[in-house]
């Protein structure tokens, strides 16, 4: 199995964040160097200039997807981790799983009446014995009420990967798009204003003897606009 590796990087420095503003740079780059070169025609500048702007466009969804699935990758990983739910497997026979459910059951109401102290100490005895049921009720107790210092002690003790419980939360956050940074992602990840050429395009494609409107003026480095009739 690939261990998916941490999203931990800034903006600045992540892969897809620099992909997307790389795109960015070079459509505004080619697009000038289209609208620029006089020895083509309106029409063919058009054409040049919206195809240059659908792969922009393409090009950003496409990285905000990638990181989007590396969040998701590596939190499933995370939380793969953590022992929740009954942990029967399937192949048991029906004797065993009605004895190992009683006994998962048992323990969730135990956990469900304990105060936190109480809970650790579950915890604790439940490594000492190997009561993996004990265990997996307690942690599926912590993790459904949001009891992230329980299931943070479990982690940092038990776990190659420490700090994973703060690193999960984080990666939660960040696919809701409640994370600090989701400031950098709005920028990175909105293509640049969408050009009169993309416009227009599809206006005249159909037509041959149709011609793109007025040349219109720079309003910022690499983007056209024109007004419309």
């Amino acid at each position: 199995m690939t261990i998916p590796a941490p999203v931990t990087a800034h903006p600045n420095e992540d892969v897809d964040h620099l992909a997307a503003r790389a795109s960015k740079l070079t459509f505004v780059a080619k697009a000038r160097a289209v609208r620029e070169n006089f020895n083509t025609s309106d029409r063919f500048k058009t054409e040049q200039v919206s195809g240059l702007y659908d792969a922009h466009v393409q090009e950003t969804a496409d990285a905000y997807e990638r990181l989007t699935t590396r969040r998701r990758d590596r939190l499933a990983y995370l939380e793969s981790l953590v022992p929740v739910g009954t942990g029967i497997a399937e192949n048991a026979t029906p004797a065993d799983k009605a004895v190992l459910m009683t006994a998962f059951r048992a323990a969730w109401k135990e956990a469900q009446e304990a105060d936190r102290a109480g809970r650790m100490r579950m915890l604790a005895e439940a490594e000492r014995f190997g009561d993996d049921a004990t265990r997996r009720a307690v942690l599926t107790f912590a993790v459904d009420h949001s009891e992230l210092d329980t299931v943070r002690a479990w982690t940092d003790f038990h776990l190659d990967e420490k700090g994973m419980v703060d690193e999960a939360r984080e990666l939660r956050e960040a696919l809701a798009g409640r994370s600090p940074l989701h400031g950098f992602e709005r920028q990175d990840f909105t293509p640049v204003p969408k050009p009169q050429e993309a416009y227009d395009w599809p206006r005249i494609k159909d037509h041959p003897t149709a011609e793109p409107r007025d040349p219109g003026r720079e309003v910022r480095p690499g983007v056209i606009e024109r007004s419309r009739r």
